[in-house]
Parts: C-alpha cells; sequence; structure tokens
C-alpha cells in the first residue's frame, strides 16, 4: 500500500534550537496547537514532530521525535534541537 502524504511544513535549524515553518495553508494546524495551549503558552509543552527524515535513503520512511516547544511566532515554532534539517514536517501533535 502506497500512502501520499502532503508536507505541512519544513524543519530548520537556528543555532541551538530548531524552527518548524509550517506553511501558510496549514495555517489552521498552528491555530489548533495555540488553542490548546490557551494561556499557558509560556509554559514549555512537548510535541510530537512527525517528519521524513532526509538523511535516510528510504523514501517511505518517516521519523517521529519528541521535543518541548519553546515559543511561537506567527507560522514558525521554535522547538529543542532536532537532530534534522531541511525535513518535510507531516504533522505536529502535543504530546500528552
Amino acid at each position: 500500500m502506497r500512502i501520499n502524504l502532503e508536507p505541512v511544513g519544513i524543519i530548520k535549524k537556528a543555532g541551538k534550537c530548531s524552527e518548524i515553518l509550517i506553511y501558510s495553508e496549514f495555517e489552521q494546524l498552528i491555530k489548533n496547537i495555540a488553542t490548546k495551549l490557551g494561556k499557558n503558552e509560556s509554559s514549555e509543552q512537548s510535541l510530537l514532530i512527525v517528519h521524513k527524515n532526509n538523511d535516510n535513503s528510504d523514501i517511505h520512511q518517516v521519523q517521529i521525535t519528541k521535543t518541548n516547544l519553546i515559543d511561537r511566532v506567527g507560522n514558525i515554532l521554535r522547538v529543542g534541537k532536532i537532530d534534522a534539517n531541511d525535513d518535510s514536517v507531516i504533522d505536529v501533535r502535543l504530546s500528552e
């Protein structure tokens, strides 16, 4: 079975942390996360990030990374250091 998933964003290294840029057409994803955070936005929350690992030669594999949300500015999520750069983000969820 083959499933084609459209990326919702991209991971970029940014010094001691990483940034996840969510594409504007998937702005609802950011709104959902912001709504669930509510007034606790300043406290660190754990995120699960599903992304395609560009270092892996198998194009059908994804990687799931758990990291802390540091802050959010518009459609950019600043998170803890992720061992990924220019990886396509498939999904971002709050970890419970």
